[in-house]
């Protein structure tokens, strides 16, 4: 099954580099407020939300010219993501008052990556048919260097020892994180809407070509392939010596993250473009069947399912207690990890293809997926 360019940014978000359900404490370079149970994420009526995660209540919301596909981030008090209206924004995470914007002279579905003083976002279609990925510093958003490729992508960066890994039109990505120059590229046999996770020294991404990619993080040298029977647009997982993603061929996967053999397949009844998380041996995805699973990390058995109006391409964030995931029904909801059971929803004036980011009280931030980012 192929996607069309212009399909593919509408599940940008649901690719969001499986990225980080881990705990992200406080440092002193990277303050986040205290006090806030909130939850922040876009839909395509041009709208970032800010709700309470406890309850759902809207905080607060902040309006662009164009649909966010794009999963946020957070930082140093701030929401960051990006808009199809061509801009970058970073937006007070208390407020939702804009703290600064930046032109990216390319709609953007994929999700910002910040790590020490730089935002990393970019890859999406320019009108001569290449992608850019840009840095900008994260307190001001100017500009530090920016990197151009042949084609269209729309791979989240991951940012891993001062290398920053990013999907292209055919290929993936190493570049130096402070300079933004090519280190080595890997090319793939169709594109990659995947993003990296990095883990022990391994890059794993999957690509259009139905292969999920083991690849030498310093060399590009590739370790293994594992093929499935489809387009592998979510992002990988990897947790406890196991990758976990999902297919176009309506699956779940766990390979082993050494060798890429098999362990476990779970079928779903639609396409898998979210990506997974895990949390304390459970695998939550999400599928174009209308419902999110919660799976067992080491057998593949089902615990429990839970339904919503539509399609679900957006990728679950995990904390301790509740699961959140919106769907294209515009709906974005929150349900128990334990049972599944819904504990609220909130209705936005579009779809949701953006994942969320969490921010508890205590300061601690949640994101979709597990990477390397925290290794």
């Amino acid at each position: 099954m192929k996607k069309s360019i212009a399909n593919r940014s509408f599940f940008a978000a649901a690719t969001f580099a499986a990225f980080q359900i881990f705990t992200h404490c406080s440092k002193k370079e990277d303050p986040m407020p205290k006090g806030i149970d909130a939850v922040f994420v876009g839909s395509s009526d041009n709208k970032l939300y800010a709700l309470n995660s406890k309850t759902g209540a809207k905080l607060w919301d902040f309006a662009t010219k164009g649909t966010v596909h794009s999963s946020p981030t957070l930082a140093i008090g701030m929401a960051i993501v990006g808009s199809s209206d061509q801009n970058i924004y970073a937006v007070d995470l208390k407020t939702g008052a804009k703290v600064w914007e930046f032109a990216l002279d390319m709609g953007i579905s994929s999700a910002p990556t910040v790590s020490g003083n730089t935002v990393y976002v970019g890859m999406g279609g320019t009108s001569n048919f290449t992608s850019k990925l840009y840095a900008l510093d994260v307190v001001t958003g100017a500009k530090q260097w920016e990197f151009v490729a042949d084609g269209i992508s729309i791979s989240s960066p991951t940012v891993v020892n001062g290398k920053v890994y990013v999907g292209g039109f055919n290929n993936l990505y190493a570049l130096d994180a402070k300079k933004g120059t090519k280190l080595w590229e890997f090319g793939t046999g169709a594109g990659v809407d995947s993003s990296p996770s990095v883990v022990d020294g391994v890059v794993y991404v999957g690509s259009n070509d139905y292969n999920v990619y083991a690849l030498d993080a310093e060399t590009g040298a590739k370790k293994w392939n594992f093929s499935t029977g489809g387009e592998v647009s979510s992002s990988p997982t990897v947790s406890g010596g196991s990758l976990y993603i999902g297919s176009f061929d309506r699956k779940l996967y766990a390979v082993n993250s050494q060798t890429g053999a098999k362990l476990w397949e779970f079928r779903t009844d639609g396409p898998v473009l979210s990506s997974p998380s895990v949390s304390n041996g459970v695998v939550f995805v999400a599928s174009n069947d209308h419902k999110m699973y919660a799976v067992d990390a080491k057998t593949g058995a089902k615990k429990w399912e839970t339904w919503s109006t539509n399609r679900i391409q957006a990728s679950p964030v995990v904390t301790d207690s509740l699961a959140y995931v919106g769907g294209i029904d515009g709906r974005f909801f929150a349900v128990d990890v334990q049972s599944g059971a819904k504990k609220w929803e909130f209705q936005t004036g579009g779809a949701v293809y953006s994942s969320a980011a969490v921010l508890s009280s205590s300061s601690k931030t949640y994101f979709s997926g597990v990477s390397g980012l925290q290794q």
